[in-house]
This record gives C-alpha cells, sequence and structure tokens, in this order.
C-alpha cells in the first residue's frame, strides 16, 4: 500500500464535492472529535487533522483527518471527512462508492464519510459500526 492513498483519496473527495456543488448546510453536526475517537478507537490507528483546500471548504469539506503518515506501518489507509451537508456526503458514494475494489471500502452516515483500505487485518466492519453510531 503506497503512503500517497490518503492524499489522492482527499483530493478525490475534495473533486467530487466540487462537482456535486454546494448545499445547504445541517443545522446539527456530528462532532469532529467524536468522529475521529470513534474512527481511531475501530481501526487502531491514530489520525491527523488534515489541511482542506479552500475550494472544498467552499463546497462543504469541514474537517479532514488521515493516518497518511503511519499508513505502511499500520497496513491500512484511513481517511475520514466530516461534509456541511449529508446530501452531499450521500452524493459522493453515488459517485465513486462502486470504484472501491478490494478490500477497500466508502463508508457514509449523515456528514461523515470515511474512505477505508485495508492491507493487512481488515477492521472495516468496525469501522463501518463505528461510524454508524455516530
Amino acid at each position: 500500500m503506497r503512503r500517497t492513498m490518503p492524499a489522492v483519496l482527499a483530493i478525490a473527495v475534495a473533486g467530487t464535492l466540487a462537482a456535486c456543488g454546494g448545499g445547504t448546510s445541517s443545522e446539527s453536526h456530528v462532532s469532529a472529535k467524536a468522529a475521529v475517537a470513534g474512527v481511531e478507537r475501530a481501526a487502531h490507528v491514530e489520525l491527523v487533522s488534515q489541511p482542506i483546500p479552500d475550494d472544498a471548504a467552499e463546497q462543504g469539506l469541514r474537517a479532514s483527518y488521515t493516518n497518511a503518515a503511519t499508513v505502511a506501518k499500520d497496513r491500512q489507509a484511513v481517511a475520514l471527512f466530516l461534509l456541511d451537508d449529508p446530501r452531499a456526503a450521500k452524493k459522493v458514494k453515488e459517485l465513486v462508492g462502486g470504484s472501491a475494489g478490494g478490500r477497500s471500502r466508502l463508508i457514509v452516515h449523515d456528514e461523515v464519510l470515511v474512505v477505508y483500505a485495508s492491507a493487512g487485518t481488515d477492521r472495516g466492519d468496525q469501522v463501518e459500526k463505528a461510524v454508524n453510531a455516530l
């Protein structure tokens, strides 16, 4: 698994958000702290905040976290995105959801979107349960 995978995934999500267009933002948001803690616990990784490109922020991406620095050691890649609009997350899933292959998956619940890929122990089911519990 290449170390650049989370960065590529982040760019893909940002590009897809731009293609989806803006949207109305949700009045209630899943807290970033709760989302990060749940995904970290489920995947057994440490997520680090990533900068949000201005154009992605304008399209509703409010936070991004990955384990990019430790992907090789973790033997899994996790990218967590928090969006302003749950409809945008669903649209991203519609546009790119079928393109994940092998041991990778796109998990969406409300305004939380996680791209998960494993090259070792697959904790995707646990990550999905954690995301759906938010």
